[in-house]
């Protein structure tokens, strides 16, 4: 089955930063530093973290997006992780059709973010950042599951796929590169009656791809992080189409 991976077939895309930090930061005993964090990314950077959520378990940012519908997304875009800071911001999202969101300064938002992170724990270490790239892609009514098992060259093994899940390891470059692959299937809802909407099922196909350093001793300079992040906005969506649709 012939499908094609290309830009316009991306209805959702989520770029998360990830920090390991060493020792974990550990919310109960480091509650002070982290609401004073967490208050200073909200002061430094309001139009992605607006509203800092707090409680014994958790501790987290939430911002608000403004939809082309007048509607409004909420979503976390920092969370406190057992291995460190979270940081996810929407490039697309498909929300009643696709909502692009515009957010040019991401990558040095999160760097100064880190920065800041650094300056409030002073004795930390981050051995390891990753930025992960999540994406699906739409296949409309075709069955993904049927396009990912395209590629046996068993006919019965085409036929008995229900569902898969490909997960490949390709380090490059003192990078590992993690590429997740496996089919989805979504609900969208249409315009029918105002009081029965309709419900069109949709097929695609989730491409996740996590970028991080290999070496892990030690505590990462400035220019290192620097690096990482290049080597993610060189590698995505470009090389990364070209790898799905088997161009190399």
């Amino acid at each position: 089955m012939n499908y094609q991976f290309d830009k316009e077939h991306i209805s959702q895309h989520v770029v998360k930063y990830g920090v390991d930090v060493r020792p974990p930061i550990i919310l109960k005993h480091d509650k002070t530093k982290l609401q004073d964090y967490c208050n200073a990314l909200i002061e430094q950077f309001p139009e992605v973290f607006e509203t800092l959520v707090a409680g014994p378990r958790q501790l987290r940012i939430q911002n608000t997006f403004l939809l082309s519908n007048n509607k409004r997304a909420e979503m976390p875009t920092f969370i406190l992780t057992a291995r460190g800071p979270l940081f996810t911001f929407p490039q697309r999202l498909y929300i009643d059709g696709i909502q692009d969101f515009d957010l040019p300064q991401k990558d040095k938002i999160f760097r100064k973010a880190l920065d800041e992170l650094r300056a409030k724990f002073v004795d930390r270490a981050i051995p390891r950042v990753g930025v992960v790239h999540e994406f699906i892609f739409d296949t409309g009514q075709v069955d993904s599951v049927q396009i990912l098992a395209s590629s046996f060259k068993n006919d019965l093994w085409r036929q008995r796929a229900k569902n898969l899940r490909i997960l490949l390891e390709t380090p490059m470059e003192e990078k590992n590169v993690n590429v997740q692959i496996r089919p989805t299937q979504l609900r969208r809802i249409t315009r029918g009656e105002p009081s029965v909407p309709d419900q069109d099922v949709a097929f695609g196909i989730i491409v996740n791809v996590d970028i991080n350093n290999r070496n892990v001793k030690g505590d990462l300079t400035s220019s290192e992080v620097r690096d990482i992040v290049a080597f993610a906005n060189d590698y995505v969506p470009e090389e990364l189409i070209k790898f799905l649709n088997n161009e190399y």
